[in-house]
């Protein structure tokens, strides 16, 4: 199963003049430590957290490469109450390896190998931790190489496909190890080995793009299917407790899939939207509180739509594009009011009822029975969907089919 695991930045310290984020993990349980850095990293994260004015913070496990700028980007979520932001800050290379290590562990236990990392801000007076200014220098690399390999990736990409992503290439020692998966990032060695570079690759090549997720993008602005050959699974309702095991079954199949999300929903599960954007799937807005917009007044139908996007966008830090109107409702205003905030009306032409039986068995046999070529389906996040999830993939991939992200 996919393990939910959020970073909460809790302060920043300065001891014995190193830099240290007192962070804690959440996995199959909480962990607090304190983990060492650079002053330029931890300067850049002082000059966008409060810990006085009842903020919580998040580090995102994402990051990119801005070469024109010759620096790394890292991002975090600030949230208050209801409202949630996104913040970029720059960083240095040695925060991107670290952060990649900390997503590597499956357990809370694996923290202990991680020579960054230390329970308690005493144990870090140590010879080797010491050293690790010095060390930062010795590990940077230089940006014309930086540049050169991310060229030379972009002419393998063209000629040889998408498979390269997956893999990591090593480069010999003093350079770097070029790691071309945001979602498994190079290993580290024993604690006395050196420790290896990695090269971010650039924003435009996506998470959906390590993952193999296909996707399609709509061009009318009211969709009611997608071309022959490909099949959209879609979610309603969500985000609930069973988004991320949803996205846990797509992704170990690599199939795509559009999560169309409540806003009072997204305020009680902000963690979910954001590991779901962070995988590579599509969101898009089921309306602010699933209100009968066809029996609403136009400042209504309005607020629904729009206030639901900002939600979503304040976690993903993306517009939104795709809305689907609650009980498949909407009129000419609602059409006007998608229209004017340059996004799709996403409908569906396969209907298995997941809502009404909930039941595996029947969810499966009403696709098995209907013509799922170029079909949109809807489905709901319950307990019984997620039973369904496997069958229904397999079989929709035994047809030959592309199962698409929608875009």
């Amino acid at each position: 199963m996919y393990q939910l695991k959020l970073l909460e930045l809790i302060g920043i310290e300065l001891h014995q003049n190193n830099y240290y984020l007192h962070v804690r993990l959440q996995l199959e349980e909480d962990s607090s430590f304190y983990w060492q850095l650079d002053e330029e990293t931890a300067k850049a994260l002082q000059a966008i957290t409060d810990f006085t004015g009842g903020y919580h913070y998040r580090l995102s496990f994402k990051s990119k490469q801005d070469t024109e700028k010759k620096q790394y980007i890292g991002f975090i979520h600030q949230t208050y109450r209801e409202q949630s932001k996104r913040f970029e800050f720059s960083c240095s290379e040695e925060f991107i390896v670290d952060l990649n290590q900390i997503k590597l562990v499956e357990s809370c236990k694996e923290l202990d190998k991680l020579s960054f990392l230390s329970h308690n801000l005493l144990d870090e007076v140590q010879p080797e931790d010491a050293a690790r200014p010095q060390e930062k220098t010795k590990r940077r690399l230089a940006w014309p190489l930086t540049t050169a390999l991310i060229t030379l990736i972009a002419v393998i990409v063209t000629y040889t496909g998408h498979s390269i992503l997956t893999k990591a290439v090593a480069i010999p020692s003093k350079t770097a190890t070029v790691d071309f998966s945001l979602e498994n990032p190079i290993s580290v060695e024993e604690k006395n080995e050196p420790r290896p570079e990695t090269i971010l690759l650039e924003e435009n090549i996506t998470i959906e793009e390590t993952q193999l997720i296909p996707s399609f993008e709509l061009v009318d602005t009211l969709a009611y299917d997608v071309p022959e050959g490909m099949v959209a699974l879609t979610f309603d309702d969500g985000p609930s407790q069973f988004s991320v095991d949803i996205m846990d079954v797509l992704k170990k199949y690599e199939a795509g899939g559009t999560f169309f999300f409540i806003g009072t929903n997204v305020e009680k599960f902000p963690e979910h939207v954001a590991y779901i954007h962070e995988n590579g799937y599509s969101i898009g807005t089921h309306s602010m509180t699933h209100a009968h917009l066809t029996s609403s007044s136009v400042t209504t139908q309005e607020n629904e739509l729009l206030q639901s996007s900002e939600a979503i966008k304040s976690i993903t830090g993306e517009e939104v594009v795709l809305f689907r109107p609650p009980f498949g409702q909407f009129n000419d205003s609602t059409e006007q009011i998608v229209q004017d905030a340059n996004q799709k009306i996403v409908m569906w032409n396969n209907d298995p009822k997941d809502w009404e039986s909930r039941d595996k068995d029947r969810i499966i046999e009403q696709i098995k029975t209907t013509d799922v070529s170029g079909a949109i389906i809807i489905l709901h996040e319950t307990q019984a969907t997620i039973d369904a999830l496997p069958a229904i993939i397999e079989y929709l991939q035994g047809q030959g089919l592309q199962l698409v992200n929608l875009r």
